[in-house]
């Protein structure tokens, strides 16, 4: 099984064509909790971050979402 880093690099090299369960597990193995927005709209948060990350679950997941979930992320791994 990939770490989450791995994952990350992966997703950085594809951020189109992304499924929202995908994002979501990355997220939950990150440490990120989420729960439900406005809408259908999915808000993660972390401890360690300041700031929320939103997503709007459509398939396949717009690009933006798929880079602010990895700036996130990496923001906390480090």
């Amino acid at each position: 099984m990939k770490t989450v880093r791995e994952q990350v690099e992966a997703l950085k090299r594809r951020t189109a064509n992304v499924r929202p369960s995908e994002l979501h597990a990355l997220l939950i193995d990150a440490g990120f909790e989420r729960r439900f927005g406005k809408g259908d709209h999915w808000v993660y948060s972390h401890p360690d971050l300041a700031y929320r990350v939103t997503v709007d679950p459509r398939n396949p997941l717009l690009p933006i979402y798929v880079r602010q979930s990895i700036k996130a992320i990496e923001e906390v791994l480090q």
